[in-house]
């Protein structure tokens, strides 16, 4: 339904224009999530079951993730729906973005390397060009160039990875490689090559697309030079699959990395907005800083890392488009494509616009009773109870210095 959506308004891209053409295309996508809502089974699906030739895997923690992915996208699609006084619409946008959720709702069901470095790069490509959409902007372009020349390294990295695994246990399907690892663990007379390396080498390139610390620094000039609402979406919809992949095949990874990570992703998420100014810097280390939180779930296997990204994701979401309608009221634009990008600008005098980004804020920091407070209190709890007492500690320390700034 997506692909035929993405070939309808291709045609239309031509002689339509952008408002309706986005209009179209959120029609299409609440269709298909419908679609997919009322034809779909999930007790068909408790065990788990494959599809064309062993690529992607089916099971109940996909079908959820997809549906989180749809939803959150139609909120952040929205704002391309209406006018307003700085209108950037382009009658390509859409089109863009539709290649983009094509590749955000496989990214979760791969079960092939090959299918991953594809589907990877579906998904990249698509927002390489919607980074650049606005070309007009010198900044956009730098951005585009940037996201493009490290994300090409990381692909560099993941297909680098995948040739070596396959060198050497003959099979790409991550399946096999469930069984491959049994194998070299209950082996006795060291007959399999061990390629825990090379799966290290793997998840370093998915956090690098992440851009969690310390791989970080290229991410915060694409998310300051872009346009505020391409900062919006590509700060979450891109984390979200990937790191719903990781989740789904943790096994295959080392832990120990994923604890460097996290360790250094809540210390840089904590520190650095300390001497920030800028609006958008200091919500993408808020993402990191958050993002941070939910390796330690993922270390733990743990289905509370769901309630955390559900809950984090709508109030990313609301903040950005708080921060989207507050660009209106601005009389002294930095630009047409972020008008507001520092706190000195940030007056609202739209008295339920500023309720709803303090609300969103305080959901943010963990205040009772928003559903920020609940989604760290039981990711806390699950963590305390497979007895992760420092790394909690931890993360609540520095939880409390990202409530100051």
């Amino acid at each position: 339904m997506l692909f035929t959506s993405f070939m309808t308004l291709l045609v239309f891209s031509t002689f339509s224009n952008s408002i309706t053409i986005n209009r179209m295309g959120m029609i299409c996508l609440i269709y298909s999530t419908i679609l997919l809502t009322t034809s779909f089974d999930f007790n068909a699906c408790i065990p788990g079951f494959t599809i064309t030739n062993n690529w992607f895997v089916i099971t109940n923690n996909n079908m959820l993730m997809l549906f989180m992915i749809l939803f959150v996208t139609m909120l952040m699609l929205l704002y391309s729906t209406s006018t307003t006084k700085y209108d950037l619409k382009s009658p390509y946008l859409f089109l863009m973005m539709l290649g983009n959720i094509m590749g955000l709702t496989l990214l979760p069901l791969v079960n092939d390397l090959m299918v991953l470095y594809m589907v990877m790069e579906l998904q990249s490509y698509t927002l390489y060009l919607l980074t650049g959409l606005h070309n007009r902007s010198y900044n956009a372009s730098r951005a585009s160039t940037l996201y493009f020349l490290m994300g090409g390294i990381a692909s560099t990295i993941i297909l680098l990875s995948s040739y070596y695994i396959y060198g050497l246990t003959g099979s790409t399907n991550l399946s096999d490689m469930n069984m491959y690892n049994e194998l070299v663990t209950n082996n006795i007379n060291n007959n399999y090559y061990n390629v825990n390396d090379y799966f290290n080498m793997l998840i370093m390139a998915l956090l690098f697309k992440m851009g969690l610390a310390p791989l970080h620094r290229w991410s915060m000039g694409v998310y300051n030079y872009a346009p505020t609402y391409m900062t919006a979406y590509m700060s979450m919809v891109a984390k979200l699959s990937i790191m719903m992949f990781m989740f789904n095949n943790i096994q295959l990874f080392n832990n120990y990395v994923l604890m460097m990570f996290f360790y250094i992703s809540l210390v840089m998420g904590s520190y650095k907005p300390l001497f920030q100014m800028n609006m958008k810097n200091m919500l993408a280390y808020s993402g990191m800083l958050n993002f941070g939180y939910m390796l330690l779930t993922l270390m733990t296997s743990d289905n509370m890392m769901y309630l955390y990204l559900m809950q984090y994701s709508m109030t990313h979401v609301l903040l950005f488009l708080m921060m989207l309608a507050a660009g209106q009221y601005v009389n002294n634009p930095v630009s047409v494509w972020s008008p507001l990008m520092y706190m000195q600008q940030l007056k609202l005098p739209n008295l339920s616009l500023a309720m709803c980004m303090v609300l969103a804020l305080f959901s943010l920091m963990g205040m009772p009773p928003l559903p920020g407070f609940y989604g760290k209190y039981y990711m806390l709890m699950s963590t305390l109870y497979d007895n992760y007492m420092f790394e909690t500690c931890f993360l609540i320390m520095c939880s409390v210095m990202g409530t100051y700034y």
